[in-house]
């Protein structure tokens, strides 16, 4: 299994055949010193970028399945607690990896070194995993359905993957031949899920200080319901919350492309996740502030929409959901943003055929190759199978 080599792709070396840890650091990282207004210049946004990366529509679609996975309010919220800490943890590992590992290709890497013999499995394995996942399909498909829900559209099987086709497209075409401005709108989409989420926050906590003129739901008289949950409930409620915090790994796969990777990853990353799981608990408490136990449970996956109906009314409601929308987008290009390159530094390693064509940067000096594998990975995933739980687990 030869590496590849090419004029137009930079080199990335692979600890699962030998290379040192402590060499590929030092090879990788710049040695000048940096004062501290850049370095703060340069964690911020990174920072931001973390949180672009994090904050997908899990927090959004969520919360209404995991309450009647657990059955109570309190049981609900321990679950999201948990998951932070859960998410708090993963990070910490890729903290680990990442900062002596700090190369484009995540855990890829990380599996080579560990798992040396036998040789080459990690990479197949993971090449797998990397390969036949559509991850970026989800988000589309939420993407379409609060699209529809913002301009009172009633939503079927087809027209909501018909726009989240639309939506992984654009994505798709964004990232290949412009790398710059897909970053400049991925960032700035992260601002706005920064902003919904924290209207959401202070929504919820002026509707439990009395603030908003609302009927009561009455949700924390009795937290932890008439009796206790399944084990089974627990299990899956902590799931999705894991699947909202997925995207913590995203950052490992271009570090490459981070000036100072480590210590800009030591900083950022922390912070980041630290600050999702925080606005993750007190959307949570703002659901519970305002809308009535029942109608979560019926409001599935536009359970934030339920939200802005009853504290901000109806035209926030198709206002907000629109920006929900494309809070979605926003997590579809950070998804295909990520994987692209996974796809890329497979193709370097020369474990995939054809492995020059995954591995180019031509013609846009973008990996359009590995971003195109990963779309029509999704795109299959998002419009073959059919509706029912089997498709919401494929999404997830």
């Amino acid at each position: 299994m030869a590496h590849v080599e090419n004029a137009d792709i930079e080199p990335i070396s692979s600890p699962g055949n030998g290379s040192d840890v402590s060499t590929l650091a030092s090879a990788d990282i710049p040695s000048n010193r940096i004062g501290k207004s850049q370095l703060s210049q340069e964690i911020s946004p990174h920072a931001l970028e973390k949180l672009g990366m994090i904050i997908g529509t899990g927090i959004f679609a969520t919360p209404s399945t995991i309450l009647a996975l657990t059955g109570s309010v309190g049981m609900s919220l321990t679950v999201w607690f948990v998951g932070m800490i859960i998410a708090m943890a993963g990070t910490a590992v890729y903290l680990e990896f990442g900062t002596a590992i700090p190369v484009n290709g995540g855990e890829k890497n990380y599996l080579e070194y560990v798992y040396t013999k036998p040789k080459f499995l990690a990479t197949a394995i993971y090449a797998s995993y990397a390969l036949f996942l559509g991850w970026a399909a989800g988000n589309s498909v939420i993407f379409g359905e609060y699209l529809l829900h913002a301009f009172g559209v009633q939503v079927n099987r087809w027209n909501q993957r018909g726009i989240g086709l639309v939506c992984i497209t654009v994505a798709f075409i964004i990232h290949a031949t412009a790398v710059k401005w897909g970053l400049r709108i991925q960032n700035t989409l992260g601002v706005l899920k920064l902003v919904v989420i924290l209207i959401i926050a202070v929504g919820g906590l002026l509707a439990c200080a009395g603030f908003v003129n609302i009927d009561r739901p009455r949700n924390f008289e009795h937290p932890w319901g008439e009796g206790p949950p399944t084990v089974y409930g627990i299990v899956m409620g902590l799931y999705n919350v894991i699947w909202s915090y997925v995207g913590y790994s995203n950052a490992n796969y271009c570090l490459s492309e981070t000036r100072n990777p480590v210590r800009t990853l030591k900083i950022a990353a922390p912070i980041g996740v630290a600050m999702v799981g925080i606005l993750y608990f007190l959307v949570n408490v703002a659901y519970f502030a305002a809308v009535p136990k029942e109608e979560m449970l019926l409001s599935g996956r536009i359970l934030a929409a339920s939200f802005f109906r009853n504290v901000f009314g109806f035209k926030a409601e198709r206002a907000l959901s629109t920006f929900v929308a494309f809070c979605a987008f926003g997590n579809v290009l950070a998804v295909l943003f990520s994987q692209g390159r996974i796809v890329q530094a497979l193709g370097r390693e020369g474990v995939l055929p054809f492995s020059r064509f995954w591995a180019s940067n031509k013609p846009f000096n973008s990996p359009a190759a590995g971003l195109f594998q990963h779309y029509i990975v999704s795109v299959v995933v998002m419009l073959a199978p059919p509706p029912g739980d089997a498709y919401n687990f494929l999404l997830k």
